[in-house]
């Protein structure tokens, strides 16, 4: 082709999807204004968990830059040990804004961090304006409704209040899955099921929680529309293609999916997640709150203002008197448009998606008690308005046409999306924060809890010499209270921990530095060391710089573990615990098959090649365990010794993390060690992918044949 034809064959494209196109455009305009609150290039809109996202986006670039596809670990996150926050939480929200950092935005990750949220705002407007176009046979109640998504004060919420990213994209996501697993089931065309697949592997590896709910109701509404059309037009023949699709997604992302399934049961999160009964949120989503015509907190303060700043979730009135106009129409009118005649049964299955969203959302009774606990995983009610707000925003297009029938023109468009802006508008919050992207690219870590809900925890049970003694008990959940705890200022709590008895002839002695502050001691205070209840050494706290050692006394024959605990007894002038931060807590003196190389030392003999951590390291007499500066993840690392596979890594604690562990003989070895993830599960999504490309290809192929 020559360079005029290409010219041609351009305009002829841009002329055919003009309308599309200007479609588009709106929404990108609409999504721009929408992201006023995030303005500046320079100050992080920071009081929420904005900054660890964008934290997150420039690991994913570091990430790509290694060379890791799919993303698997954080390459900075928890001292750089390999943190594998995107196997398990999310994947593609930050593979694009890596992309867009490294590609678009290089000097400035919260630009690509907004341009994630910009593009998933107008794919999610667009999509929702393209089903309610097939349902409505209406265009511009189409764009009606794809600005009312857009703008929902959930979308906004969890946009500018939460920071919830990846959820946010979630959002955008969803409504493709709703519209190509409506084109399987009223086409059964083949395009549609492979777009079908390859949307639901996208909101799987973006956020698991409206993965689950969003396959529920999508079942709902399934369920609904087969009832209404169980004797006049539908067979079972119509169910498979959307089945395949969604069957088809999940073993595209097994390689994700399935350490969430088979894995996550030993993660922090899932400790969490057990304990927490989602009623007991219902507090941030009383009626009145979700039904307000304006932004407002759930609980009165001494500001006025949320615990999370501009966390108001709310329905949106927008979206009710839809709702309502729908009920109305469909239970009291005589008849409706003609052009809603065949997808009434929609209609009616909206509208209970819509209502049952909403009941779970304010929850006024705990049904959750009597739920499996697996759908806990969703752990806050306002989640539910995700599907509050497509099922509102599909009928609204409903409610526009039922209200003005044919008589719909541009300037019912116009005022339209001028009401449903203005109606959005108390959701956009005053913008605050002090924090630089500057300083936030000094430090790009996803912080908090996020860093340490999907560590591997078990509990001890082999104890190591020379190794770090945790902090926390197995049962500790991840959160705020604790993080500093954890990762910033190791605590002495005054909680019992217990550990595996030593073997025959190995003498413990327990050794520990840290520091004490004085200045919080009333008069004086001592640190005792209890085993099993009984005192076994004690510190007087005089002096800043705490010291010493401990021999344990031998156990009785029958004991299998024991219990340690540290007390200080004395009062504090604050009449808190006092924090006695801990620099070395170890134990020494045990059998060199349960003695080791700590990580503080491995680590200065290793470095990052690619996606691999490399070390050269030299195993003692004395010390038979090497601790690598790589978190310990059953059969998801894989690990080399000297070139050949090493499959008898066993997790060995520092602190509260849990390393991989090497037990080698004397010698000196190359070691080298990667996150895999799960070997059969990366095999099945291989499988799937190379059947999805077949699917593609087939068509093509037959026809160029044919030709």
């Amino acid at each position: 082709m020559t360079p005029k034809d290409i010219i041609k064959s351009v305009h002829q494209w841009l002329y055919r999807h003009r309308i599309a196109l200007g479609i588009i455009i709106l929404y990108s305009v609409v999504a721009l204004s929408l992201m006023a609150p995030m303005a500046s290039s320079k100050i992080i809109f920071s009081i929420s968990d904005t900054p660890s996202h964008i934290g997150y986006i420039a690991q994913a670039r570091t990430a790509i830059i290694e060379g890791q596809f799919p993303l698997r670990v954080a390459p900075l996150e928890d001292n750089s040990w390999r943190y594998p926050g995107f196997q398990f939480y999310s994947q593609l929200p930050y593979f694009i804004g890596g992309w867009f950092y490294k590609l678009v935005t290089p000097n400035n990750p919260y630009e690509a961090y907004k341009l994630v949220i910009i593009l998933a705002l107008t794919i999610g407007g667009f999509y929702i304006y393209r089903l309610s176009l097939k349902l409505t046979e209406s265009r511009i109640a189409g764009i009606l409704a794809g600005v009312a998504y857009m703008s929902a004060p959930y979308f906004l919420n969890n946009i500018h209040a939460r920071g919830a990213f990846t959820e946010a994209i979630a959002q955008g996501i969803f409504p493709i899955v709703l519209y190509y697993v409506i084109q399987c089931y009223s086409t059964g065309k083949r395009r549609y099921l492979i777009l079908s697949a390859i949307s639901w592997f996208c909101l799987a590896v973006t956020h698991i929680i409206t993965f689950v709910y969003g396959t529920l109701f999508i079942a709902l509404l399934a369920l609904i529309v087969v009832i209404q059309t169980r004797k006049t037009d539908f067979t079972f023949s119509r169910l498979i293609p959307p089945l395949q699709g969604y069957g088809l997604g999940w073993l595209l992302g097994f390689y994700f999916l399935a350490p969430v399934v088979f894995i996550s049961p030993y993660l922090s999160i899932r400790k969490q997640i057990n304990v927490i009964n989602p009623f007991g949120t219902n507090t941030y989503t009383p009626l009145a709150n979700l039904l307000s015509p304006t932004s407002l907190p759930a609980e009165p303060s001494q500001t006025g203002l949320a615990a999370t700043y501009g966390l108001h979730p709310a329905v949106g009135w927008i979206l009710l008197a839809a709702w309502g106009v729908v009920i109305y129409y469909y239970s009291c009118s005589p008849s409706l448009p003609p052009k809603l005649k065949e997808t009434r049964p929609y209609m009616l299955g909206l509208l209970w998606v819509f209502g049952v969203a909403l009941f779970l959302t304010w929850s006024p009774v705990d049904i959750w008690s009597i739920l499996p606990r697996q759908l806990w995983v969703t752990q806050f009610t306002f989640r539910f308005l995700t599907h509050v707000m497509w099922a509102g925003a599909l009928l609204t297009a409903y409610a526009t046409v039922l209200i003005f029938r044919r008589r719909l023109d541009r300037r019912h468009l116009i005022i339209g999306i001028l009401i449903i802006i203005l109606a959005s508008r108390p959701w956009l919050p005053a913008p605050k924060g002090t924090l630089t992207v500057d300083e936030l690219k000094q430090e790009p870590l996803f912080r908090y809890s996020g860093a340490l809900d999907y560590l591997y925890r078990t509990p001890i049970k082999t104890l190591y010499g020379k190794a770090q003694l945790p902090l926390l008990h197995p049962d500790w959940i991840p959160g705020y209270s604790t993080w500093n705890t954890f990762v910033n200022h190791p605590l002495l709590l005054e909680a019992e921990l217990r550990y595996p008895a030593w073997e025959e002839g190995e003498n413990p002695v327990l050794f520990i530095e840290g520091e004490v502050p004085l200045e919080n001691i009333a008069d004086q205070a001592t640190l005792e060391v209890h085993i099993d209840g009984k005192t076994v050494g004690s510190f007087p706290l005089v002096s800043r710089e705490l010291k010493g050692e401990v021999p344990f006394p031998p156990l009785p024959e029958s004991s299998n573990d024991f219990g340690l605990k540290f007390v200080v007894k004395g009062a504090t002038r604050n009449g808190q615990p006092l924090n006695i931060r801990v620099r070395q807590l170890y134990l020494d003196g045990l059998l060199p098959k349960h003695t080791l190389i700590p990580v503080t030392e491995t680590e200065d003999y290793c470095q990052q090649e690619g996606v691999s951590t490399v070390c050269e390291i030299t195993v003692p007499e004395e010390a038979n365990i090497v601790q690598l500066p790589v978190l310990h993840y059953p059969d998801m690392v894989k690990v080399w010794v000297n070139g050949q596979r090493f499959r008898k890594a066993v997790p060995v604690h520092h602190r509260d993390y849990n390393l991989t562990g090497l037990d080698l003989k004397p010698g000196t070895y190359t070691i080298r060690t990667t996150f895999h993830g799960l070997a059969w599960a990366n095999w099945m999504s291989s499988f799937a992918w190379l059947g999805l490309i077949g699917l593609m290809i087939m068509p093509n192929f037959g026809r160029s044949k044919a030709d």
